[in-house]
């Protein structure tokens, strides 16, 4: 699985690369689709259904979305309601806390399923 080097503001580094936002799935890392969250919503401070079951393949245990430095990007509640029928344990932190638990989960062996805001 990937590890998380550096949040900051507006970037993530994991492994060595560097990204905008990101989601980790099944330990393969996507650059979220700025452009598209854009066309769909009108900012990226949201999460699109696509990116929803996205966060559901591969079978984890863990989904962690971090909501921005500020808690800013909103998951809407059908989503959270769809992931939470799952029975996958769902996690909405601060980025930074979120990158934290995440890095934990993962040195523990956890199947973890990942979604990083890195702004607001």
């Amino acid at each position: 699985m990937p590890t998380i080097d550096q949040l900051k503001f507006g970037s993530i580094t994991v492994d060595g690369q560097r990204f905008g936002q990101v989601i980790i799935v099944d330990g393969k890392i996507y650059e979220r689709d700025s452009g598209t969250l854009e066309n769909e919503f009108g900012t990226t401070h949201r999460i699109s259904h696509e990116e929803g079951d996205e966060l559901l393949e591969s079978d984890p245990e863990y989904i962690i979305i971090g909501d921005g430095f500020n808690g800013v990007l909103k998951v809407q509640s059908e989503i959270l309601e769809f992931l939470q029928k799952t029975g996958v344990k769902i996690l909405v932190l601060h980025s930074p806390a979120a990158v934290k638990k995440y890095n934990e989960l993962i040195k523990q062996g956890r199947r973890v399923n990942l979604l990083i805001h890195t702004t607001c």
